[in-house]
């Protein structure tokens, strides 16, 4: 394996509990970021059978975890944005507070939540494409804790611009992009 794969460089901040009270922007990426759903067409995402599956799963989310509020959300042909505020648990019968083992997200956390989400989705994607080893998602994702209100202001302009901006980025052009699936 590769030094730099073993060791890789943490991007959570330090001491952050990422069950904490909070604003996180959050992106899932698609496996090899392959274009799987979607395409962009005039500046807006058309979503294909794969893409109309984040949508729903997105917006049970705070069925499941009563601390979460969902904000702005999109979902591109590679990856999906999302904006999510963790409150305050208030939950009598809730165990105290264990440090996560190595690979396993502390429960109620971002981690926790966004590993209940992909899981939903890939099972949903596995039995419509009857692909039981179908690989939908990266296996990681990446967050950001918003620290501020100017930050979190171009962070839920750069979700909600996202569609419209795509053929801005050059990662994104036909030359450059994965084929798509």
């Amino acid at each position: 394996m590769p030094e730099d794969r073993r060791h890789r460089r943490s991007i959570r901040l330090a001491g952050r509990d990422y069950s904490w009270p909070g604003t996180y922007f959050i992106t899932i990426c698609a496996a090899d970021r392959k274009l799987v759903l979607g395409r962009i067409e005039a500046g807006a995402m058309r979503e294909n059978v794969l893409g109309r599956l984040e949508r729903p799963q997105w917006l049970q989310i705070p069925h499941e975890f009563p601390n979460v509020e969902l904000d702005a959300f999109v979902v591109m042909p590679n990856h999906i944005h999302g904006i999510i505020h963790l409150h305050r648990r208030v939950i009598a019968d809730e165990p105290q507070y264990k440090p996560a083992e190595f690979a396993k997200p502390q429960i109620r956390s971002i981690g926790w939540i966004v590993r209940a989400f992909k899981a939903r989705v890939t099972r949903e994607a596995r039995q419509l494409l009857r692909r039981p080893t179908f690989k939908l998602w990266q296996k990681n994702y990446f967050e950001r804790v918003v620290r501020d209100a100017k930050e979190y202001e171009d962070i839920y302009r750069h979700v909600c611009d996202n569609p419209k901006n795509w053929d801005q980025n050059e990662a994104n052009l036909p030359a450059n992009a994965p084929p798509p699936l």
